[in-house]
This record gives C-alpha cells, sequence and structure tokens, in this order.
C-alpha cells in the first residue's frame, strides 16, 4: 500500500503543486502598485472634504454650544476668532482660519478679556481648511449670542473651502435670523446673501 502511494504522488504532474513563482507574485505587485497610483488622487480629494466637513460641522456645534449657553446664562456668551501666535496672521477679520471661541463675556463688553472672562470653548483649526465669515461688518471677528440664542443678530455665515481650493468639497454653515444653524453644500445658498 505504501509503494502505490509513492508511485501515485511521483507520477502527479507539477501543475498541481501548491505555490507562487516569483514572475507571478512580482507581476500582481506591479498590477497593485499601478491601481495604488491611479487610486491616491481620489483619496487625497476625498481627504481634504473631510477636513472641510470636519472644520463646518465643528463651528456648527460650537454655535449650538453657544446658544444654549446663552439661554442658560441669560445672554453674556460671545464667539470670537481665535488669536493664535502659532497661525499665521489672518489677513481680514473675516478670516477665521485658526479657530474659535466660545466665551463667557462676565464683564459684558462684547470682547473677549482674558482676566474677566471664562472661555467655554476653543476650537484649533490646523489643517490648511480657509474659514471665512461670510458677512462684512464692523467687529467680523467677533458676534454676540443673545439671551434668546440669536446670533449677532443678523444672518451669519462662513464658508470652509479645504486645502486644495476645490468649490465641490466646499461647506458653508448659516445661520437664520433667529438663530437657527445649519450646515449645507456649497451651492446653496445661505439666507440673507
Amino acid at each position: 500500500m505504501f509503494q502505490v502511494r509513492q508511485a501515485i504522488h511521483a507520477s502527479t504532474p507539477k501543475l498541481h503543486r501548491r505555490g507562487v513563482t516569483l514572475i507571478e507574485l512580482m507581476t500582481v505587485l506591479a498590477l497593485l502598485s499601478i491601481l495604488g497610483a491611479l487610486a491616491a488622487p481620489s483619496f487625497s480629494a476625498l481627504a481634504q472634504r473631510y477636513k472641510a466637513d470636519l472644520a463646518a460641522s465643528q463651528m456648527v456645534a460650537s454655535l449650538h454650544l453657544a446658544r444654549v449657553e446663552a439661554i442658560k446664562r441669560g445672554g453674556g456668551v460671545i464667539v470670537s476668532r481665535l488669536e493664535d501666535p502659532a497661525c499665521p496672521k489672518p489677513e481680514s477679520v473675516q478670516d477665521w482660519s485658526c479657530g474659535w471661541r466660545v466665551i463667557a463675556d462676565l464683564n459684558g463688553n462684547g470682547r473677549f478679556d482674558a482676566a474677566t472672562d471664562a472661555v467655554i470653548q476653543s476650537v484649533h483649526l490646523n489643517d490648511g481648511t480657509a474659514v471665512m465669515r461670510s458677512q462684512t461688518q464692523k467687529g467680523s471677528d467677533v458676534f454676540v449670542v443673545n439671551r434668546w440664542g440669536q446670533l449677532g443678530g443678523v444672518n451669519l455665515g462662513f464658508t470652509f473651502t479645504p486645502p486644495n481650493n476645490r468649490i465641490e468639497s466646499t461647506f458653508q454653515v448659516c445661520s437664520a435670523t433667529g438663530g437657527r444653524v445649519r450646515k449645507v453644500s456649497w451651492e446653496v445658498a445661505c439666507p440673507g446673501r
């Protein structure tokens, strides 16, 4: 019986044996590298879109927090552009690309004073997303949230453009006069613009 099994194994062609040749392995690796090179730009654009989407979602969360805190405190809450020495100096008061703060304005002057005011939340952006306040007004680097949760008393908006500046990856955060906040894509117009 032992001799029969040896004879069958010896007569089996080499095609049925398991294993991969070096040429087959190199061919598969070459195809994978070509596919990876073709897919890399798509992943890069997706990552850029995610950065703008994340920053816009953080702004929505901050504005909701500011509204809740203002209603709870009976007013006295401001949202201010972040002045961070580690971030390049913004080109205009509309540029919020370094980040923002939600502040309990304890002295009631409508500005952040480190000695008297309390920072409720601070959001730092350092991913290259451009954040621009949509309307130019005096004091566009800060706005007050009143005791009814209204944001600055006007239609407020921000545009979030990813580092690659692709318009289809841009988001907006819009606020109605009553204070309702929503995140929309670039092709939707915010009210009051």
